[in-house]
């Protein structure tokens, strides 16, 4: 389980924990988690590759200020589609690309953390926002934290670094839509069919 007096790094899994941190102006607080935190270069393109997204200014100059706190992980689905996009495309290569960046955020960061083999389930916090992250990761044979943001800022208050924080977030509630604050744990010793989905962070002590 994730707890303050960890360095373990935590895993942002798809844009959408970043971007909702961003909007709520939580990005600030996350140094002094005193963790690394894993962007994978298709989340990171989601995020600022297009400038005239939400909040790309202030995501980028969060991501020059973190320096090496922050691991900025190339991906062979991040280069593919790097190469595919770089590139003069037929018809049909349009379309393998178009499908392609279809969940590639999510797929990138599931190659990553099977390279990684993390051996606890406090030494990969994976936040996410987008459901299919929890199915993703349902069948891994490694241990792996999965929690939604709500649930991050809701772990992080109860630490005493960011009262605020969850309220921050729920302020942008209206705007970006939020996962209930879910956590759960994949155990690779329990049998994939009796697995569980995250559930409510009232429910895990």
């Amino acid at each position: 389980m994730m707890t303050l007096a960890s360095r373990e790094p935590i895993i942002i899994a798809d844009a959408g924990p970043i971007l909702r941190l961003a909007a709520a102006g939580l990005l600030s607080m996350l140094p002094r988690l005193n963790r690394h935190i894993v962007l994978v270069d298709r989340v990171e393109d989601e995020l600022v590759g297009d400038g005239s997204k939400p909040f790309a200014t202030e995501i980028r100059q969060w991501i020059a200020s973190e320096g090496e706190a922050l691991l900025r992980v190339p991906t062979i689905v991040g280069e593919g589609i790097a190469a595919l996009k770089g590139r003069a495309r037929t018809p049909e290569e349009e379309a393998r690309l178009k499908s392609g960046l279809r969940n590639s955020g999510e797929l990138a960061l599931r190659e990553f953390v099977d390279l990684w083999r993390p051996d606890s389930p406090a030494s990969a916090i994976v936040l996410y926002e987008d459901r299919k992250v929890p199915n993703l990761f349902l069948e891994v044979d490694y241990p792996v934290t999965l929690m939604t943001t709500r649930a991050f800022v809701r772990t992080v208050a109860s630490w005493g670094i960011n009262l605020d924080a969850p309220a921050a977030l729920e302020a942008v509630a209206a705007i970006y839509d939020l996962k209930p604050a879910m956590i759960g744990e994949i155990d690779p010793q329990t049998p994939v069919d009796l697995r569980r989905l995250p559930t409510s962070l009232d429910e895990n002590p």
